[in-house]
């Protein structure tokens, strides 16, 4: 690696650290910014791409084993006390370690589906808040969920926020951005044989613990203000509800997300099928 103390507020080296602060830049760039010690390990033991960090000094000695075995030869390492980096970032940074890494294009859809004997997928649809998007990738990685679908109207795991908030479960679980959610979710079903499940309140519901939660799953979840497309719903062989007390039907969609797949793979671990 090439450690180099970095020179000012306006050193050119670091700029980026500034620019993928945008959604807009990372789209276009499909770079990102990973922050804070835990993520940016869970970053350099990845398979990611790294193209330089941003450390405060005390970090040089904490990461040197995982900085020697990465494979990209040459990688710059920038070093900057905890002011200078607050200043170039332009927020207030808790541990002084950041990196920047190419966000990953996921495998083909199809394939994964058929390449699982039970594959787990969620799809979220206008869930725009990124610690939602980050807390439900911190949860599939923790249940063994295949992968993510979201459509246009989702915040974008790899946005600064949303990676920080899972924890690193971005670097590990494949996101596939669809134009056509429903169309998608249609497809895998036909194709893939993968059984849809909406979380909605609609009348032709059914409670979490009577669904049909076998085989292939994708599990769908909307925003917490308009909950799921039309669409998407009607692209869907069920539309489940997790049973609350009367009078109340409003959860949190990560918490909502949580309860829905620990259902799954507590009837995976159990070998239930069907409705128990």
């Amino acid at each position: 690696m090439n450690v180099h103390a970095v020179a000012g507020l306006d050193d050119p080296r670091v700029a980026v650290y500034r620019s993928l602060r945008r959604v807009a830049a990372l789209r276009r760039d499909r770079c990102f910014v990973a922050e804070g010690a835990r993520v940016v390990t869970q970053l350099l033991e990845s398979p990611l791409t790294v193209r330089s960090l941003l450390l405060e000094p005390r970090w040089l000695e904490a990461f040197d084993a995982l900085l020697a075995a990465r494979p990209e030869e040459g990688l710059d390492v920038y070093v900057a006390s905890k002011s200078q980096l607050e200043r170039i970032v332009g927020y207030h940074v808790h541990q002084g370690a950041m990196a920047v890494a190419e966000a990953p294009e996921p495998p083909d859809l199809g394939a994964t589906a058929r390449g699982d004997a039970e594959p787990l997928f969620v799809s979220l649809s206008g869930v725009s808040n990124a610690e939602n998007v980050g807390g439900i990738l911190r949860t599939m990685a923790g249940f063994g969920a295949t992968g993510l679908l979201i459509d246009g109207a989702t915040c974008d795991p790899f946005v600064r926020r949303a990676a920080r908030v899972s924890m690193g479960a971005a670097f590990r679980i494949p996101v596939w951005r669809c134009d056509d959610m429903a169309g998608t979710l249609r497809d895998l079903r036909r194709d893939c044989g993968v059984r849809c499940v909406a979380a909605h309140v609609r009348d032709d519901r059914v409670a979490l613990d009577a669904a049909d939660l076998s085989g292939p799953l994708l599990v769908a979840l909307g925003s917490e203000a308009d909950g799921l497309p039309d669409d998407v719903v009607d692209a869907c062989d069920q539309v489940v509800e997790i049973p609350m007390a009367g009078g109340w039907a409003c959860l949190n969609v990560g918490t909502a997300g949580a309860i829905l797949l620990w259902e799954v793979v507590r009837r995976r671990r159990h070998g239930v099928h069907g409705d128990r």
